[in-house]
């Protein structure tokens, strides 16, 4: 009896560890998403895109700055992280390639990607079923987020589109894809109650959450919006999930400990950024910029993934 006892009790404290941080981060994610909506009414859009690279050039940056850190955990030789590595810089040189072959096709191929890869964070730990059913709400999910911040933004949107492809993305697709990844989700829900499958989802949240990131891309600039989810709602939660992979928890060390290690791959790219910032036009280093972005977001996506299906035993 008292063996049981004892293991009750240390079952309790172990999730009174647990608990603070996750709501914790709710709160804060939340509080900051609220504190940015208010700039956004209140100041225009030079303080609002100031305060969107800063983020960006700083958390959003960082939280893939680890990738080679994750794969050298995730391999048991140097040989298959040198194959890893080399398939990693494969896919870089492939979404480069697709770019030059077809500029308008590899950007939706990005957002489709950046879709799943947001979907992933965000419904990992929520949704069960097939994979197949999770992949699409991943992507659908990724897909109305993507959607709502277009939709609000069109006239930037059409810019950004004319300076890297010439060619526009009409809206009625926009509007059409917002429709149907709404649906989806929906049915995805019902279906998963009427099938009695466990889920994590509280509708009521979720809607919640999204009314607010409607609200937030509807009074601030493209780059703010989008900069807002990237770093409150993809980046932060991402690297508190890295830092758990790479060192087996979430605690303050485990987190610092993220930090010096990515600190010198986020200098170099921070450099690199500068100095092609320097040397090119704005229209060429917006362009560049992308192809850097979409280069290392196939790679990442890979990497993310990897590390999530990990059978690697890690602890909060």
């Amino acid at each position: 009896m008292q063996h049981y006892s004892n293991k009750a009790t240390k079952k309790n404290i172990n999730f009174e560890k647990k608990s603070p941080l996750k709501v914790d981060y709710q709160d804060f994610m939340i509080f900051f998403t609220f504190l940015l909506f208010w700039i956004s009414i209140q100041f225009g859009q030079i303080v609002e895109d100031s305060i969107a690279y800063v983020i960006v050039l700083t958390v959003g940056v960082i939280h893939g700055s680890n990738d080679f850190t994750i794969l050298r955990k995730q391999q048991n030789s140097t040989s298959s992280f040198m194959k890893s590595t080399g398939f990693y810089l494969f896919l870089m040189l492939l979404c480069i390639a697709s770019y030059l072959i077809n500029s308008f096709i590899a950007i939706l191929f990005f957002v489709t990607l950046s879709s799943y890869h947001f979907g992933e964070q965000h419904l990992e730990d929520k949704i069960t079923g097939s994979k197949i059913l999770k992949i699409f709400s991943y992507v659908f999910y990724g897909l109305l987020v993507f959607s709502l911040i277009f939709i609000e933004n069109m006239s930037d949107v059409d810019k950004i589109m004319l300076n890297l492809t010439g060619s526009l993305i009409p809206e009625i697709w926009i509007q059409s894809i917002l429709a149907c990844s709404f649906l989806f989700l929906i049915v995805s829900y019902v279906y998963q109650l009427l099938r009695k499958l466990p889920s994590k989802i509280h509708i009521l949240r979720e809607l919640f959450y999204l009314a607010l990131l409607y609200l937030v891309f509807k009074t601030s600039s493209l780059i703010l919006g989008f900069a807002i989810y990237f770093v409150l709602w993809h980046s932060i939660p991402s690297i508190l999930d890295q830092a758990k992979f790479l060192s087996g928890g979430k605690s303050k060390k485990a987190i610092f400990n993220y930090f010096k290690t990515a600190f010198i791959y986020w200098l170099i790219s921070i450099i690199g950024l500068l100095i092609t910032y320097n040397y090119l036009s704005e229209n060429l280093f917006s362009s560049v910029i992308f192809l850097v972005l979409f280069a290392v977001t196939a790679p990442h996506v890979w990497v993310m993934n990897g590390m999530k299906n990990s059978s690697l035993p890690s602890k909060d």
